[in-house]
């Protein structure tokens, strides 16, 4: 089996870290996996598996994409699928054009290639908790602490699922003019 990959946004570790902590304190045994802090993203873009050989050229063109860095702010947190038995909690993140941006012009990067990137609406979101255990149904609701932080770059991660960390960068792409010395925080 080939290895399959993604465009992302990597969480910086304090962010990620304070996000597995609030977790933690959620006492969760209702999804079979966690999410560790190091792996923790936003996913631009799935490719899955690269049936064409052609990341070689996906590398090349995601260097194309011109976009300043922007700051990001995680408010909520949310479900895909059932809400009382979720495949999916994760942090929701405030609806922001420059990400909506950037994502368009990853999707547009590749719209030449063969490869078939997943066909669903972008819902920009960091997973924190996947794979429905089953038990009880899921019936209180989850928060979580304001947080945000700046997008300074993104990333061509090759998924492994056996290592850790799972997701690896196999290139990043630095975005320009940093408007602020803002790094993040967890307020």
């Amino acid at each position: 089996m080939k290895p399959h990959y993604f465009i992302g946004i990597k969480i910086p570790q304090d962010i990620a870290e304070c996000l597995a902590k609030e977790r933690e304190s959620w006492h969760l045994k209702s999804h079979k996996r966690q999410t560790p802090a190091q792996d923790m993203h936003i996913t631009l873009l799935f490719i899955g598996e690269d049936v064409h050989d052609e990341i070689k050229q996906v590398e090349k063109l995601l260097g194309t994409i011109k976009q300043q860095v922007f700051t990001v702010n995680i408010n909520s947190i949310k479900t895909f699928g059932n809400p009382t038995t979720p495949r999916i909690i994760y942090a929701s993140l405030e609806t922001s054009r420059q990400l909506e941006e950037l994502q368009q012009q990853v999707h547009k990067s590749v719209e030449t290639l063969q490869i078939k990137p997943d066909p669903k609406k972008f819902v920009p979101h960091i997973t924190l908790a996947s794979r429905w255990a089953g038990g009880e149904p899921a019936e209180r609701q989850f928060s979580i602490a304001h947080m945000r932080f700046d997008v300074t770059e993104f990333s061509l991660f090759r998924i492994a699922p056996k290592e850790t960390p799972r997701y690896q960068h196999i290139a990043n792409y630095t975005l320009e003019n940093t408007p602020t010395n803002f790094k993040g925080e967890c307020l």
